[in-house]
Order: C-alpha cells, then sequence, then structure tokens
C-alpha cells in the first residue's frame, strides 16, 4: 500500500529547507534594494550624464522585476509552510481533488527529491506535465 503522508520527521525536513529557502531570498531581496536606493542618479533631477539614464532606468526596472518575483516566490513558501501545518503538504492536488486523474508514480505524494527542489509544489511531475499539456 503506498504512503498517504510523510512522517513528522520528513515533514520537519521539508520545512527547514522551505525556511532556509525563504532565507536566502529574503538575503537576495535585500541585495537588490541597496542597489535599487533613491541616491541611485537614476532618482536625481541634476545630472550632467544623460546617457546612461536608459541602462540605469532598465536596471531598476529589471531589479523591482526580480523583487517581485522573489517575494511572490516567498508567499508562495508561506503556502507551503501552511500546507505542512495542516498536514497535506507532499500530497499532489490532483489527487486530492480526483484520485483517479492522478498519475504520478508514487501518488498520493510528490517525490521527495522534487519537494527538496522545488518546495512549493503542489502536484507531482506527472500530473504538473499534463496541466501544463491542458490534458487535466
Amino acid at each position: 500500500m503506498a504512503k498517504k503522508a510523510y512522517t513528522k520527521s520528513e515533514l520537519k525536513k521539508f520545512e527547514k529547507n522551505i525556511l532556509e529557502k525563504i532565507g536566502e531570498i529574503n538575503e537576495s531581496i535585500e541585495g537588490v534594494r541597496s542597489t535599487t536606493q533613491p541616491n541611485n542618479s537614476v532618482f536625481i533631477e541634476e545630472r550632467s550624464e544623460d546617457f546612461n539614464e536608459g541602462t540605469e532606468a532598465h536596471e531598476v526596472e529589471k531589479n523591482f522585476l526580480l523583487m517581485s518575483r522573489e517575494s511572490d516566490y516567498i508567499l508562495n513558501l508561506n503556502k507551503a509552510l501552511q500546507r505542512i501545518k495542516d498536514g497535506n503538504y507532499g500530497i499532489c492536488e490532483v489527487y486530492q481533488k480526483d484520485a483517479e486523474k492522478c498519475e504520478c508514480p508514487d501518488s498520493p505524494l510528490i517525490t521527495k527529491e522534487r519537494l527538496m527542489e522545488v518546495p512549493n509544489a503542489t502536484k507531482g511531475v506527472f500530473c504538473k506535465e499534463k496541466k501544463k499539456l491542458n490534458l487535466l
């Protein structure tokens, strides 16, 4: 019979991994923020060199997009932490909705390897691929 949930010790490892990733992302966001301060020449009214304006504006925009993306990732990691607390972390979302449609080999569980690499995963690889191809 297939395992229906991860053990408490396994969930602790996943939780630790998620918290480490959140810490790394927060450091990255702080690094980006420090390079996108109002004292950057893009924000200064009087400049003698206008030729850098476009490049600097592009860098600022890129940094804001990066921070936004990483902030979204943190939100998803926090949702994963909540799933750990709720007791349904690592269980394929497709299986939870309709067990017959889930074709993941480790069904209902998402593999440990996937969860360590993509801790906010909600579907096993097979179901994720089927979803991408609109087969679910």
